[in-house]
């Protein structure tokens, strides 16, 4: 063996200084805090819980929660849900007695937008609603409704098509009505 090539020569006990140093690191960084404590929230029984205390199922009615939303300057936490056909809602959480507040911002921010307000019967006749589509066979329409509660105000967002998904309005709000009354 020549003298360059023995395992006792320099850049071999570098190369092996260097990857013990690497694996070495790695359980420290296994160690540090999961993604969901890091955005706010820990699983919870049938869902998940953020640290304000909104809980979050994984269902809403015929609704899945596929996302998290972190808090911002005007609102608290929130949680996006799904259904068929692109049927949409968000429910977010805000500090209490600003909902109203976040109710007329929408209002604002819609007509602002151009988008036609529109009166609708039924549970949607409780929401403020936009008509945010029309150019295709079915139209979309977004409704923002506002909850009050003891300790803070929610409001609930819905993209929904019309008429075709008309009849999913009404058990998805009774549905987050039931998930709210138990948030008090």
């Amino acid at each position: 063996m020549s003298k360059g090539s023995s395992f006792d020569s320099l850049p071999w006990r570098t190369l092996t200084l260097c990857l013990f140093c690497l694996f070495a690191v790695v359980p420290a960084k296994a160690q540090t805090p999961d993604t969901q404590q890091q955005v706010g929230w820990v699983s919870d029984v049938l869902g998940m819980r953020h640290f304000n205390g909104l809980r979050c199922p994984d269902m809403v009615g015929s609704l899945f929660r596929t996302k998290v939303l972190a808090a911002d300057a005007d609102r608290m936490a929130g949680c996006v849900y799904s259904g068929r056909d692109g049927f949409r809602a968000i429910l977010r959480q805000h500090l209490s007695g600003t909902g109203a507040s976040s109710a007329a911002d929408f209002l604002k921010a819609y007509k602002a937008s151009g988008f036609t307000q529109v009166s609708l019967s039924g549970v949607a006749a409780g929401g403020i609603s936009f008509k945010t589509r029309d150019w295709t066979p079915t139209t979309l329409c977004e409704t923002l409704w506002r909850f009050s509660g003891r300790n803070a105000d929610f409001t609930l967002w819905m993209a929904y098509a019309l008429p075709t998904q008309e009849g999913d309005v009404g058990p998805a709000i009774d549905a987050f009505t039931e998930i709210l009354n138990r948030q008090n």
